[in-house]
C-alpha cells in the first residue's frame, strides 16, 4: 500500500493569493470605470433634459406673444385704427387710448367686464387683462 501526502507549497498558496488579489482589483477598476461611464451619461441625459424644457418654456412665451400680438391686432381693427391713439402692455394689462369718438360696442361684446373702460372729455382709456386674452385664445 502506498500512501501519497500532499503538502502545500508556499509557491502555490502565494500564488492563489496574488490571483485572488488582481481579480478584486480587476472587479473594483471595472466598477470605477463603469461607474464613471454611468455617470457621464446621466449628466450628458440631464443637459439634454435641461434644454429641451427651456426650449419648451421659450417656445410657450413666443407662442403667447404671438397670441397677444394677435389680440390686439383684432382689438385696433374692432375699434377702426383711425380712433386709436396708442396701444401698449403694461405688466399683465393691454391699454388702449382711443378717441372719445368711438364706439366700444363690439369691444364689450367681445370681453364683457373684462374690460375696464374709463371715460373722459378726451379719450377713452380701456384696460384688458392679458390672462383673459390668453384665456379666450386656448379655450377657442
Amino acid at each position: 500500500m502506498i500512501i501519497i501526502l500532499k503538502t502545500r507549497n508556499k509557491n502555490q498558496l502565494l500564488i492563489k493569493a496574488l490571483s485572488m488579489f488582481s481579480l478584486l482589483i480587476m472587479f473594483w477598476l471595472y466598477y470605477g470605470h463603469m461607474s464613471d461611464k454611468f455617470q457621464m451619461q446621466n449628466d450628458k441625459l440631464s443637459n439634454q433634459l435641461d434644454q429641451t424644457i427651456v426650449k419648451k418654456k421659450i417656445d410657450k412665451s413666443v407662442n403667447l406673444e404671438k397670441t397677444i400680438y394677435k389680440e390686439s391686432v383684432v382689438i385696433v381693427n374692432l375699434l377702426e385704427q383711425k380712433h386709436v391713439q396708442s396701444i401698449k402692455i403694461v405688466k399683465n394689462k393691454l391699454y388702449l387710448i382711443c378717441d372719445f369718438t368711438t364706439d366700444i360696442e363690439p369691444l364689450l361684446i367681445r370681453y364683457g367686464v373684462a374690460a375696464k373702460i374709463k371715460n373722459s372729455s378726451k379719450n377713452i382709456k380701456i384696460a384688458i387683462d392679458l390672462k383673459t386674452i390668453v384665456e379666450n385664445k386656448y379655450d377657442a
